[in-house]
């Protein structure tokens, strides 16, 4: 891992341990939406969200509402990377009776923590959730059998070398699996510098790519964009969703 990488790690892993323990999850003076507040914002289905105890979504904090869109998808096993407390993994389950097996990765102990005691409290969930400490940074395959689908709800523009990411997750996938992306794009190009600070990257915008640099990281991984649909457009980005699958 190169030196930049290393220290985006460190930086981001001290940041979700650090809200992990706040009460109101993102740190309260942020002027933003969170927990309960931001998912019914984003479209999460309110019945299955009023049916869970207030606790599961304090440390919620996805860049989009992903539901609708994996259900279409119709998976049978997940792997959701920068999974947080795993909140997605688990309404999936809720609401996809066909999945076997969810598996979720996060470098933040603390988050993944969370998740779990959820699973301890609600007894009565029956698809296995596997989940996993690790920095996507230096992400390896671990011991996961290929899947059908690949999340990243905010995570994506964390990852410093996202060729060689592709290239990894390239390897996860079974033949027909896709990989689903939640992230910003680029809109027009950062100030010179912008990227060089690592704070810059912890709010998504610093490791954002435009669309043609996408293209060139999918590309060379043996993979092909199939959709990019905007969410929303704030320039110098746009929240997208983005789909990709193998060529």
């Amino acid at each position: 891992m190169d030196e930049f990488s290393a220290r985006l790690s460190r930086t981001l892993r001290q940041m979700y341990n650090q809200i992990s323990e706040c009460e109101s999850g993102l740190l309260k003076p942020v002027a933003i939406d969170r927990g309960l507040t931001l998912l019914k914002k984003l479209g999460y289905p309110v019945s299955l969200l009023e049916s869970l105890p207030p606790e599961n979504f304090d440390h919620a904090f996805p860049l989009a509402n992903p539901l609708t869109k994996i259900i279409e998808l119709d998976p049978k096993t997940i792997l959701d990377l920068g999974c947080g407390t795993a909140l997605d993994l688990f309404l999936c389950t809720r609401l996809l009776p066909q999945l076997k097996h969810v598996y979720g990765i996060d470098a933040s102990s603390g988050l993944l923590d969370k998740g779990r005691n959820r699973l301890k409290n609600i007894p009565e969930q029956t698809v296995g959730i596997t989940l996993f400490e690790a920095d996507l940074n230096q992400f390896s395959k671990y011991d996961i059998n290929s899947v059908d689908l690949i999340l990243m709800n905010g995570s994506f523009n964390l990852i410093h070398n996202k060729a060689k990411l592709f290239q990894t997750l390239s390897g996860l996938l079974n033949n027909a699996g896709q990989i689903l992306i939640y992230d910003f794009l680029l809109t027009e190009s950062l100030p010179p510098g912008f990227s060089d600070e690592i704070d810059n990257w912890l709010w998504n915008i610093g490791g954002a790519l435009s669309a043609a640099e996408l293209s060139e990281a999918v590309s060379s991984a043996g993979l092909e964009i199939i959709s990019i649909d905007d969410l929303e457009r704030i320039d110098p980005v746009a929240r997208c969703q983005i789909l990709i699958a193998k060529k």
